[in-house]
């Protein structure tokens, strides 16, 4: 029986074919990450005799919709399509990020260093609880950032429901790219963050 015949490729051929597809993946992009960012401090207008002042804040739980916990961005090609950056992530926990930038947020409002993140000990004194679950924290590069939320707020040692509501939160990107579109969903924090706020001076008016 006449044995099967093999091509033999020349090793010269070989090597210079290893050598261009190992410079072809060489030029595959960096990762690049990103992370929210509070509110400028020295933009904060000052409050310091404030009744809401040293208020201690707990924050937390906050529910994330779960196609937001993970790393890479997520984008809106449609209403109902999502779209995962391919080299684009963010630094770290999204959640744990996004619940810092918030608590920076409020603290420099009210003022009050008091902020606690859940779960905090049982004899820590809580004047105010925040629970929150972000049902959409997305958005068009080049276009909108959305974020929306229902919140509620609680207080008092039963953790009485004081005020609650959902925010829907629509801010303008200024340019095209992941960074633009990370910080327009900076400031749609901080705009959540004011109406939090508000609703914590409000109901802390009069005691």
């Amino acid at each position: 029986m006449r044995g099967a015949q093999f091509f033999r490729r020349p090793p010269v051929i070989t090597a210079i074919a290893v050598i261009l597809l190992s410079g072809c993946l060489g030029k595959s992009q960096s990762t690049r990450f990103y992370a929210l960012t509070p509110m400028p401090e020295d933009r904060v207008v000052s409050t310091s005799d404030g009744p809401a002042k040293n208020l201690a804040i707990g924050i937390g739980p906050i529910k994330l919709a779960d196609y937001l916990d993970q790393s890479k961005l997520v984008t809106r090609a449609s209403d109902n399509r999502l779209v995962q950056a391919e080299y684009d992530q963010w630094a770290g926990s999204f959640k744990d990020n996004l619940i810092n930038v918030l608590a920076e947020n409020i603290g420099f409002m009210l003022p009050t260093n008091r902020i606690y993140i859940y779960p905090w000990r049982t004899t820590v004194p809580i004047d105010y609880q925040i629970v929150m679950d972000v049902v959409r924290f997305d958005g068009e590069l080049g276009q909108n950032a959305l974020l929306v939320a229902r919140w509620s707020l609680l207080g008092g040692p039963d953790r009485e429901l004081l005020e609650g509501g959902r925010a829907s939160i629509r801010e303008p990107v200024t340019g095209s790219g992941y960074s633009d579109l990370v910080a327009a969903q900076s400031r749609a924090l901080t705009r959540l963050s004011h109406e939090i706020v508000d609703a914590i001076k409000g109901s802390n008016q009069g005691k």
